[in-house]
């Protein structure tokens, strides 16, 4: 496969080198909670087992890939693939720590760029699909890459049901005015919702050339042992409201007041252990490489 511009992803690359990837790193911990249970259900569809060759797409701070790695053992190989310089780093210090072998990240973006290995048994993605300009493009390339018959799973976040995003964004566009949304040729913007819609997903899927293709609506936890509180600090970085936040430079009063009314709204997600767990809501995909 030849290697392509990378123009067509250059935005998804800049925020993803950006504050975005810096605050994904620095909230890691914090995230992994938030995302446990929607990581599990994933792993659930892959038919896991020792000796095993994975492709991670958008492994960003390593935990999926270091879970399927251990799994895979000393016979097996983990290659988890993302854009972002900033969690890389983080994911390979954190492999080096577990001193895992079997794993390893790479500065690469699959949709334009050339991967030189193949003979992958598995393909996931933990809300990393989503943010290819040309979806049936970068499926493709991914597919190039795979075993016949491998599977692949992956997820992206539900348009709806979702209160962790639509509570705090709801209550930050009254202080601050609306998040604007960029204009498209009808198919959704690479973003957190471009793959929500089930059936426009299977039918990407279809383009690219996979078999037993499935998708379907997942019920979610999301979940912070240690509190509202940890909750709260983490919002501000991470969702819809940090990307508001980064182009509208509230300052602090106004932040206060977001945080005040976000923090109401959240109580009655406490649960009696003062941990707190939000619904959510997932779109899943897991077809079969042909």
């Amino acid at each position: 496969m030849s290697a392509q511009s990378n123009d067509g992803n250059d935005k998804t690359h800049d925020i993803w080198n950006g504050e975005a990837g810096k605050d994904w790193a620095e909230n890691q911990r914090d995230l992994d909670d938030f995302l446990r249970d929607a990581m599990n259900q994933l792993l659930a569809q892959l038919p896991l087992q020792p000796g095993l060759r994975a492709l991670e797409i958008g492994s960003g701070s390593g935990t999926m890939s270091m879970d399927m790695a251990r799994i895979a053992g000393e016979t097996g190989y983990v290659l988890g693939l993302d854009v972002s310089k900033e969690l890389l780093a983080l994911a390979r210090r954190r492999a080096e720590a577990a001193k895992m072998h079997n794993v390893a990240f790479r500065d690469l973006d699959i949709q334009t760029q050339t991967l030189d290995e193949t003979g992958f048994d598995i393909c996931a993605a933990q809300f990393g699909m989503m943010f290819f300009s040309d979806p049936v493009l970068a499926l493709g390339n991914i597919r190039a890459h795979l075993n016949q018959g491998a599977t692949v799973a992956f997820n992206g976040w539900a348009d709806e049901g979702n209160p962790w995003f639509s509570i705090p964004l709801k209550i930050a566009e009254t202080y601050l005015g609306p998040l604007e949304q960029e204009p498209n040729d009808g198919a959704p913007a690479p973003g957190p919702l471009a793959f929500s819609d089930v059936s426009y997903v299977t039918e990407l899927l279809t383009k690219a050339g996979y078999a037993d293709i499935r998708g379907w609506r997942s019920e979610i936890m999301i979940r912070h042992p240690n509190g509202l509180e940890a909750l709260m600090h983490s919002i501000r970085y991470v969702g819809p409201i940090s990307t508001l936040y980064r182009l509208t430079s509230p300052d602090e009063a106004t932040r206060e007041k977001i945080a005040r009314d976000i923090r109401k709204e959240f109580a009655q997600f406490v649960q009696p252990d003062g941990s707190v767990a939000v619904p959510g809501r997932v779109s899943m995909y897991r077809c079969l490489a042909p």
